[in-house]
């Protein structure tokens, strides 16, 4: 009687243990079997909707043994999807493609044995969604980051896989979290008209009173570089030089962009050149930006770029005891997390560079979990920035254009 007494006191426990293992639509279920159940199901959603997560359904290194493409039928994808569509109002996504090997890479470094790609079909993954679940982010063929599994000894760290942001419905008071996607067209209309508070809440899907904190942004790379410094200088000057930001550029796209967002042309204008007369045709297939805005009452942010002139481990440190300083002064917060995105031009000679600046950051500050991927462009400004021109720090780290060979941070704290 004694150990069946213990049993019953251990009971809830167990009972949480096993809820905490099932998925948000597996815990819907058994909640059906009785109140109790019920009751501690309830508790486990609970916790989980007030949580900002992320996920790695399925982690792959090209320098180990290979694991499972990250298709569809992938049990954990699978889950993945049903806890997106159960508890997440928008979740952003990081596509990680095989990389085609470079025919400039130093004899040195060792070609692994590459393997054929599967493409993680987007469109599929959509339809397995209920419309209430937002979906945006961006392909990369060079690798994906993520701070979550243990960092091998190389940038490329995961290909064939989906990395994935998800921000539930329920959010803690004081913070909101808002997304976007925007055509190039839209884009060129906004930085020919002054930005001001209301046009860019109604561009950003943003609260006309609630300042932005943290933009998080991903843009195709057939935007024209002037259209993005246009739009990153108009965003800065808006909120005074208060807002983080880190981005890069990739192959993006967005379940919510609507049909009224798209160009007004044919898809047929577009012939598949790279020339810039062809812009308008290809943005009506994909989206030309994509990201999330951090803003409220109690969300705090801070964004870091470490730029070419930081090549020891030395001075990366130095960097990023910066970024943690910054983080410090918060204070305790409920929850940190982040957004890393490097640069794959950066030269061989930087090339353990990359690793060094995850491995610090993870030395520095091992609290905060990073997704993110590897860029052909980033974005990004040290944050808070003056916004008066500052010529001897130009040609270190540039403001309000397209940044190459760099890494950028976006930290995100909420109290």
């Amino acid at each position: 009687m004694e150990e069946v007494g213990a049993l019953l006191q251990s009971a809830p426990h167990l009972i949480k243990r096993i809820l905490r293992a099932l998925s948000a639509r597996e815990l819907h279920r058994v909640s059906r079997v009785c109140r109790t159940w019920q009751k501690y199901a309830a508790l486990v959603l609970k916790e989980r909707r007030r949580v900002l997560a992320m996920i790695v359904p399925r982690y792959y290194n090209h320098y180990g043994p290979p694991a499972p493409p990250a298709n569809v039928d992938n049990p954990e994808m699978k889950r993945f999807l049903r806890d997106l569509d159960m508890d997440c109002g928008v979740a952003i996504m990081f596509d990680g493609m095989t990389h085609v090997p470079s025919l400039d890479r130093p004899a040195s470094v060792a070609i692994p044995p590459w393997t054929p790609s599967r493409r993680i079909n987007v469109t599929e993954i959509l339809s397995c969604l209920t419309p209430s679940s937002v979906v945006i982010g961006a392909r990369s063929y060079e690798g994906l980051i993520s701070t979550l599994a243990s960092y091998p000894e190389y940038r490329h760290i995961a290909n064939d896989c989906v990395i994935a942001f998800l921000v539930p419905k329920s959010l803690p008071e004081g913070v909101q979290v808002s997304h976007f996607s925007l055509s190039l067209t839209r884009a060129k209309e906004v930085v020919k008209r002054k930005l001001n508070r209301g046009s860019f809440a109604e561009v950003f899907n943003w609260p006309k009173d609630q300042p932005a904190k943290c933009i998080i942004l991903m843009t195709a790379d057939f935007v024209p570089t002037q259209v993005n410094r246009q739009l990153l200088s108009a965003i800065r000057a808006l909120h005074d030089g208060q807002v983080a930001l880190a981005g890069g550029l990739g192959e993006v796209f967005s379940s919510a962009f609507s049909s009224a967002e798209k160009d007004h042309c044919s898809a047929d204008e577009y012939d598949g050149d790279d020339d810039g007369d062809d812009e308008a045709g290809f943005s009506i297939i994909k989206p030309a930006f994509v990201g999330l805005l951090f803003g409220g009452e109690n969300v705090r942010a801070a964004s870091l770029v470490i730029g070419q002139d930081d090549q020891t481990k030395e001075s990366v440190r130095e960097r990023l005891m910066e970024l943690k300083a910054k983080v410090e002064a918060w204070g305790e917060c409920r929850q940190k997390f982040g957004f890393v995105f490097t640069s794959c031009i950066r030269g061989w000679e930087l090339f353990r560079a990359d690793d060094v600046e995850i491995a610090v950051f993870k030395e520095l500050m091992p609290d905060i979990p990073l997704n993110g991927m590897c860029t052909e462009g980033e974005y990004g400004w040290d944050f808070p920035l003056p916004l008066a021109p500052q010529p001897a720090k130009k040609s270190k780290r540039s403001n309000d254009a397209v940044l190459i060979s760099t890494n950028t941070f976006g930290i995100v704290g909420f109290v």
